[in-house]
């Protein structure tokens, strides 16, 4: 066997170096490659790792471009500016980064386990019956009457639920008038109310006295707070946890706790009490109008859970055309959301129709629109309304939980919106008709059919019909004064002849 020579031995280790050195360069080029690629991917991970909602791009230095060979500039499709105080910034709101509808609960803003502590002072939730809901805070008795009486003259039986002034500032004969209703006066119509007490604060920040027979939330225009509606994590009656706002914002908090009373079968109405009068039978199932819009479920699934909603005249105004309706849109949402709503008819929000999923759900998002824009401008439930029902996603929501969504075009649902007829008379464009072979004062409200309209919201903006109501609502008091006192002597004189045989 031959050994080796020293001189091999030395051409083995270097050509063992060489190897080593390959190697190492290999190693480094490996790593160098690698560091260029996750540097390149950081720059579009601040891009990617965000939601839909919230995404951001990361810009280069003013006037200044992309350095040649560096990295490239983000691409279009994932562009979204995201400027909070812009007045063009429109916010997607309750839309995730997959384009799906969530609205969370208004307690969860206490925590998960808040359970609802609030309870009303007068009269008691029937869960099976049918509701009217409505804010009645500070109001005097022909308010109440006007409200409640045409009310009951239709038939209805069922709970009419309000909101009202603490018992100590209630206007004379209020508390006399309500606690008839809620103790069971009338066999079918019951009153619920909760007599609340709102903290309120002027747009300054201070709190508002409210006088002995006053209304320190001026009928839903103060910024109020209302501690107590539900437990925090203790049990204990939490404070509200929501910052002041107008209480027109603030009652659908409301409304979303009374329809958690009523079983899912219920139907209930939200409207406005001051200008509501009810001119005939209504039904909560009426869908045979013209130009009914809006997401309904086939015939076989059926309507157990449905949303309605009803329009003003979209002749007289579309959002864009009302510098009302617009300044609430842009408010709350910017001026590119107001751009793409403007051509839209307005959707009223004081008046809403359901069952009672429908209400919760609605409410839910209502709630929901207030704690993402916070605006606080009194009329901004009307653009929060509006939002979610064409931009919001609210119709995709609901019909994800089973539930159909009508639009009524004014005249033509169970609701009639008379505000934007307010240019000229009604009478003049014939929507206030005369009774055939009656007196000339005895008129009622047409549809577009010609029937009378069940219930006329925003009556008060026509004189004639105004001082009409005003007469009959008169009449419709008196005659609840002459019962209630029918019923008491009846009493008494029941009261009588017995204490006479016990005698």
């Amino acid at each position: 066997m031959q050994t080796p020579t020293a001189s091999g031995s030395r051409t083995d280790t270097t050509t063992n170096a060489k190897h080593r050195s390959t190697r190492l360069q290999i190693f480094l080029i490996v790593s160098l490659t690698f560091s260029m690629a996750t540097l390149c991917l950081s720059h579009y991970k601040v891009v990617h790792s965000v939601t839909d909602h919230d995404r951001v791009t990361v810009p280069l230095p003013r006037n200044q471009a992309p350095a040649k060979g560096g990295l490239p500039p983000v691409p279009d499709f994932v562009k979204r500016k995201a400027t909070q105080n812009q007045e063009n910034t429109d916010l997607d709101q309750g839309l995730t980064g997959q384009g799906l509808v969530t609205f969370r609960t208004p307690q969860e803003a206490v925590g998960e386990d808040a359970k609802i502590l609030l309870q009303p002072t007068m009269g008691v939730h029937r869960p099976s019956s049918n509701a009217v809901f409505a804010f009645a805070e500070g109001y005097d008795l022909k308010v109440y009457a006007t409200f409640i009486e045409s009310l009951k003259q239709t038939g209805f039986a069922g709970d009419v639920v309000l909101a009202v002034s603490d018992t100590k500032k209630m206007k004379t004969d209020v508390f006399d008038y309500l606690k008839w209703y809620s103790d069971g006066g009338d066999k079918s119509l019951r009153i619920v109310a909760y007599a609340l007490d709102w903290h309120c604060l002027t747009k300054n920040g201070d709190k508002i006295k409210g006088s002995q027979r006053g209304s320190t939330v001026n009928h839903g225009f103060s910024d109020c707070k209302l501690d107590g509606m539900y437990s925090g994590k203790d049990g204990a009656p939490a404070e509200d946890p929501r910052e002041a706002r107008p209480v027109a914002t603030a009652r659908y908090e409301l409304y979303y706790i009374w329809s958690k009373q009523y079983l899912e079968r219920s139907k209930i109405l939200v409207i406005d009490s001051r200008d509501t009068y009810f001119q005939a039978p209504f039904s909560f199932e009426s869908s045979a109008a013209p130009n009914l819009r809006g997401v309904h479920l086939p015939a076989n699934i059926g309507d157990s859970c449905r949303l309605d909603l009803f329009e003003e005249n979209r002749e007289a105004v579309d959002i864009g055309k009302s510098k009302y309706n617009s300044r609430w849109i842009k408010s709350a949402y910017g001026n590119g959301t107001l751009k793409k709503m403007e051509s839209k008819p307005v959707i009223c929000s004081g008046s809403t129709m359901g069952s009672q999923a429908a209400i919760e759900h609605y409410s839910s998002a209502m709630v929901a629109q207030f704690d993402k824009t916070k605006c606080k401008a009194v009329g901004c439930d009307q653009g929060f309304h509006n939002f979610i029902y064409y931009e919001g996603g609210l119709e995709s929501w609901l019909r994800g939980k089973g539930c159909s969504t009508y639009v009524h075009e004014q005249g033509s649902g169970a609701v009639n919106n008379l505000a934007a007829l307010r240019q000229t008379s009604l009478r003049s464009q014939g929507v206030l008709k005369v009774q055939d072979g009656l007196g000339s004062d005895d008129i009622f409200v047409a549809n577009n059919d010609g029937k009378p309209s069940p219930i006329l919201h925003q009556y008060d903006r026509d004189d004639e019909l105004k001082k009409t109501i005003q007469k009959r609502a008169a009449v419709l008091l008196q005659g609840w004064k002459v019962g209630v006192q029918a019923s008491t002597n009846s009493l008494s004189s029941q009261r009588f002849n017995k204490m006479k045989t016990i005698s």
